[in-house]
């Protein structure tokens, strides 16, 4: 009666209306193992990584352990909310929580339960974007460790030298030598320094790879590093190094949260 109740205040269409009245009449709404089963198995069909399907299913119990047994329904996702926040979690962490309780509900058909996310602050959005010094270690080092040496000083590169992606093209060994890398924005010539010893390592890492000439890095084809081979190659380095796979975007590596950049040196052979 109170999902009837609370249909009859926020229906949008007379098919709406219908669909609810129907599942309140005929379906009961209590998550029992054999749904949250399913619903993990909708995950995998959906190509979801491990990492992501396992948060999903702890988000999932979470809510479980909320409802202690109770039917869920529109004013029980809202108490969970309001649960949520008394425990103290963050605005970001609550809108995870209730994303995954969303997305279980539209995999049941039970779309009158969804609640909307709140926004995020600016605070929380910086730290959206941003991963800790030991996550970015943990990266670089597990790149290095499993001969993804390109990868690794990709990811060092983005961090220290402040290129944007589509400008990596522009880090040549012509630029090496130079010392500093030319790009252009705001229609305007400017001129990047390169770290010395992010230069040092670039001149190892191009001997390793045999470049003589042109982008540093290159496919073993000779062509540009596409950016969405880039950001699967971070994403399964993330599974990987046991980082979460937020921390797998461009901008994540290039706004490293610390006071001065730890830095993992290259092999001489």
């Amino acid at each position: 009666m109170i999902i009837l109740a609370d249909a009859l205040l926020n229906f949008k269409n007379i098919k709406d209306f219908v669909y609810v009245i129907w599942r309140c009449v005929f379906m009961s709404a209590y998550i029992t193992p054999k749904q949250i089963s399913y619903f993990i198995s909708v995950l995998h069909k959906a190509g979801k990584s491990d990492n992501t399907i396992t948060s999903y299913s702890r988000n999932i119990k979470k809510l479980v352990l909320f409802l202690d047994g109770s039917e869920l329904s529109k004013p029980q996702m809202v108490a969970y909310k309001k649960w949520l926040q008394d425990k103290g979690f963050k605005h970001r962490t609550i809108n995870t929580y209730i994303a995954a309780a969303n997305y279980f509900c539209e995999i049941m058909k039970w779309q009158d339960m969804k609640l909307k996310l709140d926004p995020l602050d600016y605070e929380e959005l910086q730290e959206r974007r941003q991963i800790s010094s030991e996550s970015y270690k943990k990266l670089v080092y597990t790149a290095l460790q499993n001969d993804k040496e390109r990868l690794a000083m990709m990811i060092q590169v983005l961090c220290h030298t402040g290129l944007r992606f589509c400008e990596l093209n522009k880090l040549t060994v012509e630029s090496l030598r130079t010392g500093y890398i030319e790009v252009i924005r705001k229609k305007q010539n400017v001129k990047l320094e390169i770290p010395e010893i992010i230069k040092s390592d670039l001149s190892k890492y191009t001997q390793h790879q045999n470049i003589i000439s042109g982008e540093v890095f290159q496919t073993k084809n000779g062509n540009t590093v596409n950016r969405s081979n880039f950001r699967r190659e971070l994403k399964n380095l993330c599974i990987l190094a046991g980082v979460d796979e937020e921390a797998g975007s461009i901008q994540c590596v290039k706004n490293v949260v610390l006071d001065a950049y730890p830095y993992l040196k290259l092999k001489n052979d």
